[in-house]
Order: C-alpha cells, then structure tokens, then sequence
C-alpha cells in the first residue's frame, strides 16, 4: 500500500511540475518567466489581432496570446474601411469582440488607426460626384473620431491617431493625401485635437515606418515639434519596426530613440516582425512586387534563419531595455507565421517572420528574447 502510494505521489508531483513549467498551454522550461512577465518592469508586450475574438484562434493560440501578451493592437478591425464603410454604416462587432477579449484577459488596448490614405473608403472624400469641400471633411473627420474613440472611451489606452503621413521622399514632409488634398496641411493637428477632445484621458501618438532612419527621421521630428506647437498633446511616436533579416538598423533605431525623447515623447515599437523573405520594399503598403503563388504547403525555416532571427531579435530587446525609460510598449505585427501579413505583401511568400510558427509552436526567438533579461535557472 505504501508503495503505490508513492507512486502516487511521484505521478502528483511530475503533474506539478509539468503545470509549472508551462503557462496556459505554452511549454517552458523550468524558471523560464514568460515574455510579458520577463519584460514586465520593462515596458508592455503587445500582439497584432485580427478576426473576431476568441473565436477566430485556435487553442494553442488563445494559450499563447494569455501567456505571453499584456496588449493588443486591432490589425484591420478598427481601421477607417472596416468599422465605416458608409457614411450612415458603422461594424463594431469585430472591434466590441477585441475589446471585450482584452477586457476579460488584462491586456491594454491600443487603437489604430483613426486617419491613413490607405484602407480608407472613398466615400470620406466625395460630394455626389465632386470633391467633398474642406469643411466637409472636417466634419466626417470630426464625426469619424468622435464616434469611434467615444464608443470605447475609457477602455482604450492609446490611439495611433494619424498613420504613416510622412513622405517618403523629396522636399516635402508630408504625403501627398486625400485628406491633405481636400483639408490642407493642418488636417494632421484638427485630426489630434478632435480626438483629444473625444477622449482626452486616451494617449494620443503618431505612426509611421522608416521614421528610425533618415530622411524620414527628420521629417519626423518636425511633424511632432509642429503638433507640440499648436499645443497637441502627443504622447507617443510609433516606429513600426518592419525590419529585414540581416538589415536591422540597430544603430539609427538608438539615434531616433533619442531624439524622440529629446522632444519629450515616448517611443513604442508598434508593428515588429523580421522578415526572412527578400524584398526590395520598405514598408509602404501600397508597394508590390511581381511573383508566382507560394506553394500551397509552407515549408519550414532553414536553422540557420531560425539561429540568426533569434540573435537579431535578441539584440534588439537588449536595445529596447537599454532604452527602458523611453519606451513603454513593444507590439508584435502578429501572433504566428501563418498569420503575418509578409505572407502577402510585397507578393504573395511563405515567410516566417515572427515568434511562432505556424503551428503556435515557439521559435528560438521567444527564448532568446526572454533570455535578455532573464536566464533561465538550470
């Protein structure tokens, strides 16, 4: 009797430690903290989601977003073309379902993005059949804003309230627009103030990519000093850290750091991912590239890939929590490979750009950026 008791015993106590080396789901080695616990003094951990949640994700990713995630970004839901197609229509119900799925599970909530060029239905810009005037862009501005940031007031921490407004090139500063054709350069500064006003506990930040290197980073800084000046109350620069494999900009990323905190704001990585797949683009959306469809069965990443993603990813958290004092969130553009976007854009890929594969299993990277800051006990 006593031995099958302490067989008994022996089988509780491996379940136990089976428990405690794994967090809903997602095996960890023992003493391993999870990414948000590992970076929990740090700054917050954020993930891109799309779809209407829960329902959208399996098991093993639902396990993988409430272990490792303490923020969430909607990564088209709240976008201009998606929750208002039509002047008199609105589509709250993936934007409610993400809203509710980070309410019950403790995560921050990020709005984007309130104003791009991009994914933004043409309605906004027209008058039966002529160009819509300024003062009616203003007001479906105003009223896109309002209605928006007024229906989660109070539950959303921060909006990317203008998107990717800087030019890519030349003299000028600013994209050339829709919105900057019909409202003029001020659009930007009415944008910040309506949603100042419809929300003003909610941090209000600017997005963009490209802005860690030059030209942009310039353009940059006097787009936020412009809006500091006409007393607009920017929180936030977001530097979407859309980088390449082998081509992470690890020195002007730590200039730009700087700088932006010279200007007083805070700096987040809203959209990483390390793409492992050539592309001569940067990062504009509306850039495409000629290719053949991706095989319908996703090969895995060579080792090699996997080992140098994972040190590249490591030195750029080791930057980030160098620069703790500066940034406060870092946001993945996704949860697993096989939901990124690089799998479309710049041509249709198989790529393997994040901290999951396609399987919700974790990648070298996910080790190694914990591993930053805390080793592991053996």
């Amino acid at each position: 009797m006593s031995c099958r008791r302490g067989l008994v015993l022996r089988f509780v106590l491996l379940v136990i430690l089976v428990a405690i080396t794994s967090v809903a789901g997602v095996p960890l080695r023992a003493g391993t903290p999870t990414l948000k616990d590992a970076y929990r003094n740090d700054f917050l951990i954020g993930v891109a989601l799309g779809g209407t949640l829960p329902d959208d994700y399996s098991k093993a990713e639902l396990a993988a977003i409430k272990a490792h995630f303490n923020a969430v970004t909607p990564e088209n839901c709240m976008k201009p073309e998606e929750i208002h197609p039509k002047e008199k229509i609105w589509d709250f119900e993936q934007p409610d379902a993400l809203v509710k799925f980070a309410e019950e599970n403790q995560m921050q909530i990020f709005g984007h993005t309130l104003v791009w060029h991009n994914q933004t239905p043409g309605w906004f810009f027209w008058d039966h059949g002529k160009p819509a005037s300024r003062e009616m862009l203003l007001e479906r501005l105003k009223t896109h804003i309002d209605t928006v940031m007024g229906r989660y007031r109070g539950k959303i921490r921060g909006w990317d309230v203008v998107n990717e407004a800087i030019a890519e090139g030349g003299k000028d500063d600013l994209r050339q627009t829709k919105w900057r054709d019909g409202i003029g350069d001020d659009y930007i500064v009415r944008a910040y103030k309506f949603a100042h006003e419809a929300d003003p506990q909610a941090d209000l930040q600017y997005n963009d990519y490209g802005i860690e290197s030059q030209p942009k980073l310039g353009k940059a800084l006097r787009l936020i000093k412009s809006l500091q000046d006409a007393g607009v109350p920017v929180a936030a620069v977001g530097i979407q850290g859309h980088w390449q494999l082998d081509h992470v900009p690890y020195d002007n990323l730590e200039k730009a750091i700087d700088e932006f905190s010279k200007l007083g704001v805070k700096v987040m990585i809203t959209e990483l991912d390390m793409d492992t797949a050539p592309r001569q683009a940067g990062a504009d959306v509306a850039h495409h590239e000629e290719g053949s469809a991706p095989p319908a069965e996703a090969t895995p990443a060579a080792a090699d890939i996997l080992q140098r993603q994972a040190e590249q990813y490591a030195k750029l958290f080791a930057l980030f929590d160098k620069h703790k004092d500066v940034i406060t969130r870092v946001t993945f553009w996704g949860l697993d490979d096989g939901r990124s976007w690089l799998n479309y854009w710049p041509k249709p890929r198989i790529d393997h750009p994040l901290l999951f594969d396609r399987q919700c299993q974790p990648k070298p990277a996910l080790k190694a950026i914990i591993d930053v800051v805390a080793k592991p006990t053996e």
